[in-house]
């Protein structure tokens, strides 16, 4: 019986799939009277809100602005839902690009971003693989040298 309550309320009811990303942005807000651009860094999307760290001072009910850093300078406002420190919920408010894209092509850039993230951690990994074989090879060679000198005496 409690098996079944823990599967119930740890379902995900969220509306759309959630992506976890890593994607530079910057983030347009107003605080008091001073309107601010501060970095920030997209950890989760999805089609209707993102996840996001940034320093700033908003709170649930505030309005914020996230500007991607792609080709066209897509800049997207949004309500701030939830807050935890720096963290916030973001859910999407109007699009404000020259050309609104629809939600599946703001998916696919962020899809193709992610992508190109992950061929270079990849890439790095490869590298790194290809060091530490090196590094084996030449510990083996100094082995059989040490090997070779103990036997000499």
């Amino acid at each position: 019986m409690f098996d079944d309550y823990l599967k119930m309320h740890s379902m995900n009811t969220r509306r759309w799939p959630r992506y976890h990303v890593r994607l530079p942005v910057f983030i347009a807000a107003r605080t008091g009277t001073a309107n601010i651009t501060v970095p920030g860094l997209v950890s989760e999307v999805s089609r209707c809100g993102v996840e996001l760290y940034g320093g700033v001072d908003l709170h649930p009910g505030d309005v914020m602005e996230v500007e991607f850093q792609t080709a066209g300078r897509m800049r997207i406002a949004g309500v701030v839902r939830n807050r935890s420190g720096f963290c916030f919920g973001l859910e999407f408010h109007d699009m404000l690009a020259e050309q609104e894209p629809e939600p599946d092509v703001l998916e696919s850039l962020i899809l193709q971003r992610h992508e190109a993230y992950l061929r270079q951690v990849q890439q790095r990994i490869d590298q790194s693989l290809q060091l530490a074989m090196e590094m084996r090879k030449f510990r083996k060679g100094i082995e059989v040298l040490a090997k070779s000198e103990t036997l000499d005496l």
